[in-house]
């Protein structure tokens, strides 16, 4: 078993020369080995164990038997003592997702104090497998079907070519002693149901169900990586990013019969289920204002193009003054504004240039209404309702949502960053000018 660790962690690229690694410990058989393993290939490690104390003194035994087997390897070990169930009941979760949450955060410390380049876990190649199949069960998509990979950045996992049969005959051909969890044998949990009902099912079927299981796992990895190249490229020609917004292409989803896993693959990120990527298809793409919301994110369907963004945060009533004499402006949008009497025509959007005689103080900064008009620059005093004015500008929602109304005595005097109102637009006759900037 040593020349094929060897072997797997030269392929996998799992250690660096001389370089210490830091290993999970729980003191179970698969750990053990583990460290056996670093110790016989010579190999620096470090040890780290989580007490979960979830077990009562068979906890407290568990942590004992570790700090002997680094005294044993005479390397260094890291214990740390946590309250698992007022964690899982804090934030929500399964005692399984907080002992896993409380073990990857406190590696990662470790990792950050100690400057160690890899992390392992003891996870073998029956792990994997049951991995590949309650993820099956999950529905986690192609992501989850690959299983466990032996490198993910920093965490390694240099068991997985080994089965949980030969890691009992290497127990026993080195005499290694180790620590039986009593928990791995109820079936109240998932893996523990599918190790003990559903993959003898498995073997009664075929029992050479382990190669042809790794061959799909290996085969479906390969899959995602070709996935995410043609993605990646997809993304490249058909969307951009403006800021904090994605735009995408809706056009080019629709034209393919994969269109929904495609779209998903790439909004995913964004916290979108299938599910919507679905109902975003199936959705008429010559409407404009379709919205779907994930956990922090929004989706507007606008104009033949999907427009993605955080959740807006912002209050829609709320009015901020500018007071006279002011030079310049942080809230809600950095402005810089100045009184002049000697100017040149500044045709810039951001920029607005305003008879200074025809403003009342204090201005002020809002949100556009439905039933807001005003007189659009250029059009001979005719009054425009802005919703109209928006459609011929060909604003999205969320670019509507963006805008700011300058008005002076509740009358709107500049449609920020697109036109002015005629109203106070300078003439030969402007003594004094308002010159305000978006900066």
């Amino acid at each position: 078993m040593l020349q094929d660790f060897l072997s797997f962690v030269e392929k996998h690229h799992l250690s660096k020369s001389q370089k210490t690694t830091l290993i999970g410990v729980s003191g179970g058989r698969d750990s053990v080995i583990l460290c056996a393993l670093y110790q016989q290939a010579k190999m620096p490690f470090a040890m780290a164990h989580c007490n979960f104390n979830l077990r009562a003194e068979a906890s407290d035994a568990d942590e004992v038997f570790v700090r002997n087997l680094a005294l044993k390897y005479k390397v260094e070990c890291f214990v740390k003592s946590c309250d698992t169930k007022a964690y899982a009941e804090q934030n929500g979760i399964s005692i399984q997702m907080a002992a896993r949450d409380l073990r990857f955060a406190w590696f990662e410390e470790l990792m950050q104090q100690n400057d160690f380049d890899f992390y392992a876990t003891a996870h073998h190649k029956d792990d994997n497998i049951e991995t590949h199949l309650i993820n099956q069960i999950r529905g986690t998509g192609l992501a989850g079907l690959h299983g466990i990979q032996p490198k993910n950045k920093k965490l390694i996992h240099p068991l997985l070519f080994a089965t949980r049969a030969e890691i009992d005959s290497f127990i026993l051909q080195n005499h290694l002693d180790y620590r039986e969890d009593k928990s791995n044998a109820a079936t109240k949990y998932l893996r523990n149901k599918v190790r003990h009902k559903l993959i003898p099912v498995y073997k009664d079927i075929n029992p050479d169900y382990q190669h042809i299981f790794q061959q799909n796992i290996n085969r479906f990895a390969e899959t995602e990586q070709m996935l995410t190249y043609f993605v990646q490229q997809f993304r490249q020609q058909h969307s951009h990013l403006k800021g904090e917004e994605l735009f995408l292409e809706a056009a080019p989803f629709k034209s393919f019969a994969f269109g929904a896993v495609l779209s998903f693959e790439i909004i995913k990120e964004y916290g979108f289920s299938y599910d919507q990527c679905q109902q975003l298809l199936a959705a008429d793409k010559s409407k404009s204002g379709l919205m779907m919301y994930s956990a922090a994110y929004e989706l507007l369907q606008d104009r033949g193009q999907y427009i993605i963004r955080p959740k807006s945060q912002e209050t829609p009533n709320l009015v901020y003054e500018i007071g006279r004499g002011e030079t310049a402006l942080q809230q809600p949008i950095p402005l810089r504004l100045a009184l002049k009497t000697e100017w040149t025509l500044n045709k810039s959007e951001k920029t607005a240039q305003l008879d200074a005689s025809k403003l009342t103080y204090p201005l002020q900064l809002r949100k556009w209404q439905q039933g807001d008009y005003f007189h659009p620059l250029g059009m001979k005093g005719k009054k425009k309702l802005l919703s109209d004015f928006f459609i011929d500008k060909k604003l999205s929602r969320f670019e509507k949502e963006k805008l700011w109304l300058l008005c002076s005595n509740k009358k709107i005097v500049w449609v920020m960053g697109l036109r002015i109102d005629e109203g106070f637009k300078i003439t030969k006759a402007s003594k004094q000018i308002l010159e305000i900037e978006i900066l």
